[in-house]
């Protein structure tokens, strides 16, 4: 790895090709963010253990432990958003502060989701290039104005770097509207029929899968739940096992938390339907009851992984220890309103955690190009 002081202190360069663009800044950003995690990486790990090879040796020449990945793929990315969100977005400094804004801010919080969104992907690729994120998979942000073809667009105009997954309308409306769990504008059987049907359709089939939603029902007993999602289900296994996310932890989103919050109810849906990945995103989210949730759902059902955004170092090595980097991706929750800091806070997380080179790889982009076959080659 290059040492060169000007290398290192050079802006990017609009001319230079996007590949060397992306790699420069991944090597900038892994060496500075050793000596910013450093004083957090101290908490988990004794001074002692840190080896000759550590991040916090950045001027020797050997090849730092945290060397850049073939790859680095965000599996957790949403499209879409307006004026209030750009307008909210510099005070947004943590996945809490969004989290929090609908009851410390309500009236803008509901302006935000109500108001017609736009194509800001721009605003992710340059989040992306900030910190070398080759790939992002790409679902919408919820709210009103989004749509599937918006991601299928953005897809297709990103050369080749992001890959669009679907994500119902009929659930980023609700959320819009705070009626998740309770409304979706339709007898649920309905709603849910639907959402099968555009998925097997002809314009969804350049999507990978189904992004983020919480199970399209109103009931509570883990057989219902798993009753009413079977319909998407089976178009999923039918369309060649493609995966499904469930949310994990919290959302900012009235209502649903006792989906989100403890999603052992995924254990019945897993079952009926082993072979299609099941996505737990953001693997509890940093508290421990619902991590240990999500745990225990992975450790009965070898097709459920994770996404490691929002997690901990502590329960990103707990999770590898027990169910494997294979079964884990990178990602984030980029979006307009976080793009200040989810990529950095994550990234920083694995920084942190002190991965191996071989679970490094894993975690940066082997286990999303596997399961949702994205063809990247190593």
């Amino acid at each position: 790895m290059s040492t060169n002081h000007d290398e290192q202190q050079a802006g990017p360069d609009l001319q230079e090709p996007e590949g060397s663009r992306i790699e420069a800044s991944r090597r900038q950003f892994l060496k500075f963010s050793a000596a910013a995690s450093a004083a957090a990486a101290g908490a988990l790990v004794p001074s002692a253990a840190f080896a000759d090879d550590d991040l916090l040796m950045t001027g020797r020449s050997d090849r730092p432990s945290w060397a850049p990945t073939k790859y680095l793929i965000d599996c957790h990315a949403h499209l879409g958003s307006g004026p209030t969100v750009a307008e909210l977005a510099p005070n947004i400094h943590s996945a809490a502060d969004w989290g929090a804004l609908r009851t410390k801010q309500p009236e803008k919080f509901a302006k935000a989701v109500g108001e017609d969104a736009v194509d800001d992907s721009a605003i992710l690729l340059r989040a992306m290039d900030k910190y070398g994120v080759t790939h992002a998979i790409l679902q919408t942000a919820p709210g009103k104005g989004t749509n599937n073809q918006m991601v299928l667009d953005a897809a297709r105009n990103s050369n080749g770097r992001f890959f669009p997954i679907y994500r119902p309308e009929a659930v980023s409306n609700a959320a819009a509207r705070g009626t998740l769990g309770v409304d979706y504008g339709d007898e649920v059987s309905k709603v849910v029929r639907q959402i099968a049907d555009e998925l097997q359709s002809p314009a969804m089939s350049a999507t990978r899968g189904v992004g983020e939603v919480v199970p399209v029902t109103t009931e509570i007993h883990p057989a219902k739940i798993a009753r009413d999602m079977a319909p998407i289900m089976e178009v999923l296994k039918a369309r060649g096992d493609l995966p499904i996310m469930f949310p994990t932890g919290y959302t900012g989103w009235k209502g649903v938390h006792y989906y989100v919050f403890s999603p052992i109810w995924v254990d019945e849906v897993a079952a009926n339907f082993p072979t299609v990945p099941i996505v737990l995103t953001k693997m509890g989210r940093s508290i421990r009851a619902s991590f240990d949730a999500c745990l225990s759902v992975a450790m009965r059902n070898a097709n459920v992984y994770f996404d490691m955004t929002d997690t901990s170092a502590e329960h990103l090595r707990e999770a590898i220890s027990i169910i494997g980097a294979q079964r884990i991706m990178y990602g984030s929750d980029l979006s307009a309103i976080s793009s200040n800091h989810s990529t950095m806070d994550n990234l920083r997380t694995a920084i942190e955690t002190r991965l191996s080179a071989e679970e490094r790889e894993q975690i940066a982009w082997k286990t999303a190009n596997q399961i949702y076959k994205l063809g990247l080659k190593g």
